[in-house]
């Protein structure tokens, strides 16, 4: 039998030893120099469609000048729906906060707390899944190309797309620009940056996601900065990663004590909340005044006033039990910060307060328990007012 010669071409040889020493990885293949935008698309989402899951670490940082915030976060995700985020690293809150969703329900961990919530509403890839941002804004094919730097070995473009006015239509808050740096032979993105800056349009009212800080004005200044540390692609993550472990020493969130809470009826909605009331009162109460026991004649009217957050979903509720008292009126007012060129800095610069007033109006004893919660529920460590009051009548 004769003898065969095998001759291996450069270029074969190197796709050779990338499947011998890269198994079930995303291969960067070379790629043309200066992609066009159409051709960046194309080759991104065709190595982005074979992740099937994806383990990967980056860090965070927003906020102002100022008020600079910074965190480190773990997020894996698996096709076509698992997902877990964890806080490593905070300089604002206690670290190894984390939340997991096996495709049926989300469920969140508080590591300040001790507490979890097994039916988090929670959006993980919303959230936290930067990459399935890039690979909506790359899909959608309405972003340019800024630069290209070859210095990390496979070629990263640097995109860009505006949203302006503003826009959540890709971030969780609002944006008027997003740029990123991509990998179109691996289809990743290795950083991610978002601008709010306002130019001529009026800041919105009530801009969604106004938790996230909206520095407005600067438009070179990102207002969130995502840098990815490590990516790992295809690791084969199992299903069982993604189920909720309650950690040791920890609780529910809720305690059903609250849940399903309604205020009672208020007789007299006409009065303004925020204004001194005619005839004055007998008690003006706020946060200093809990634990108190107070006595009132018939006639007699009482208010408290508490703090709260603007805009943020947590309330104040006041369960009441026994007889004495009947609620007067009710209802929420602010105290907002001026300042118009930082939306950010003004809102967490205002004050909320929600005001009760009660009208003593035949003999009894009342004991009101509230608590400063989210959905009605007893969160341990959360604020709360407890108050006695003992009406008598006037004979």
């Amino acid at each position: 039998m004769g003898k065969y010669r095998i001759v291996l071409s450069a270029s074969a040889l190197f796709v050779l030893v990338v499947i011998v020493f890269c198994p079930g990885c995303i291969n960067a293949v070379p790629q043309e120099e200066n992609l066009t935008a159409a051709e960046l698309a194309d080759q991104y989402l065709l190595h982005a469609d074979g992740i099937r899951d994806y383990r990967s670490e980056y860090s965070v940082s927003w906020g102002t000048v100022e008020n600079p915030f910074s965190e480190r976060i773990r997020y894996d995700d698996k096709a076509p729906s698992f997902a877990r985020m964890e806080q490593t690293y905070s300089n604002s809150r206690v670290p190894g906060s984390f939340a997991t969703t096996n495709s049926t329900r989300t469920a969140w961990y508080d590591a300040e707390t001790q507490t979890y919530d097994l039916s988090s509403g929670m959006k993980l890839t919303r959230e936290y899944d930067f990459q399935d941002i890039v690979r909506r804004i790359i899909a959608d094919r309405k972003f340019v190309i800024n630069g290209r730097d070859t210095s990390h070995g496979p070629a990263r473009y640097q995109i860009e797309v505006v949203t302006e006015p503003w826009s959540d239509k890709y971030t969780p808050y609002i944006s008027s620009r997003i740029r990123a740096w991509v990998e179109p032979s691996t289809g990743l993105a290795w950083n991610v940056m978002t601008y709010y800056g306002c130019g001529s349009s009026p800041v919105p009212t009530t801009p969604p996601g106004f938790g996230t800080p909206t520095v407005c004005g600067d438009q070179e200044r990102p207002n969130k900065e995502i840098q990815y540390e490590s990516i790992a692609v295809n690791t084969g993550i199992p299903d069982s990663y993604f189920d909720f472990i309650p950690p040791e020493g920890s609780g529910p969130r809720c305690v059903p004590k609250y849940v399903n809470y309604v205020e009672p009826l208020r007789t007299d909605t006409g009065i303004s909340i925020d204004q001194p009331l005619p005839g004055g009162v007998r008690f003006s109460l706020n946060e200093s005044d809990s634990g108190r026991t107070i006595s009132l004649k018939t006639g007699d009217i009482i208010e408290i006033t508490l703090r709260t957050i603007p805009g943020l979903a947590y309330r104040w509720i006041m369960p009441a039990e026994g007889s004495g008292l009947t609620l007067l009126n009710a209802g929420p007012f602010y105290e907002m910060s001026e300042k118009t060129e930082d939306y950010y800095s003004g809102f967490i610069g205002g004050r909320g307060y929600y005001r009760w007033r009660y009208l003593a109006e035949g003999p009894g004893t009342e004991t009101i328990d509230g608590i400063f919660s989210i959905s009605g529920c007893d969160i341990q460590g959360a604020k709360r007012f407890n108050l006695t009051v003992n009406v008598a009548g006037n004979g």
